[in-house]
């Protein structure tokens, strides 16, 4: 996933998901939300290889108010050092960040890296937090165990119908790759959980080869905090989003 994948998921309120027919969850009292993080990005530029252009590479320090654990917690997590001059070049031609999301305790943040090859690309690691503790976060520990099963088959809908929707939209693409435009959603895919002001988001990575990219779905399915309350573990810091 590269950049677009940060593009589309903030475009994505189209998407929003289905209801679910249980009950929510009564929360325990979450920890108190913390400020938004603070931001700071550390860039250093190294010399391109075999004379090409220069590598810039950009990184997130990210400090939490008054909470030197979590920020601690988060920067060895991202991989960020304390000060600029201590990057590494990484192999990569480029590297950026974007923050998704920076409110309610939560940091929904990604690392973005440009790569040459075959052909030029990107490719992106996303990281959502729970600045309180520093702890990132996956669906184990945003979603009740017996209510996960529900929750996949109802993103798994929302999958098969924009299947259906690109086949007939697909033209060429379908009749050269039509093979391609296959899939299921999974609880595997709930491990990378996306946080933007349009809502709680799960992406498919359809991972179509290069050469075919442009037919490729969006694969983002956003649903707002208040549909996920039925899967909500008790202790879930999206509890903090339900407004």
């Amino acid at each position: 996933m590269g950049a677009a994948v940060v593009a589309t998921l903030a475009l994505a309120v189209a998407a929003c998901g289905g209801k679910a027919a249980t009950s929510p969850t009564n929360p325990v009292a979450l920890p108190e939300a913390p400020p938004p993080a603070s931001i700071t990005p550390l860039a250093r530029t190294f010399p391109g290889e075999d004379g090409g252009d220069p590598v810039m590479m950009r990184r997130p320090l990210v400090t939490v108010p008054g909470n030197r654990d979590a920020s601690k917690a988060i920067n060895a997590a991202l991989g960020v050092p304390e000060t600029a001059e201590e990057l590494q070049p990484d192999g990569d031609v480029g590297d950026e960040f974007e923050v998704g999301y920076n409110a309610d305790g939560l940091l929904d943040i990604s690392i973005i890296h440009e790569t040459m090859g075959a052909y030029p690309d990107t490719h992106t690691d996303h990281f959502l937090f729970d600045t309180s503790t520093g702890a990132r976060l996956t669906g184990a520990a945003l979603f009740r165990a017996d209510a996960v099963p529900k929750l996949v088959a109802a993103i798994d809908r929302q999958l098969q119908a924009e299947l259906v929707q690109a086949k007939r939209a697909g033209g060429d693409c379908v009749v050269e790759d039509g093979e391609l435009f296959t899939g299921t959603f999974t609880a595997a895919h709930l491990d990378d959980v996306w946080v933007t002001k349009a809502g709680v988001a799960f992406q498919y990575p359809y991972d179509f080869p290069h050469a075919v990219q442009a037919c490729e779905p969006a694969g983002t399915f956003v649903w707002s905090a208040k549909d996920l309350l039925p899967y909500l573990s008790d202790t879930s810091p999206l509890h903090r989003l339900v407004r």
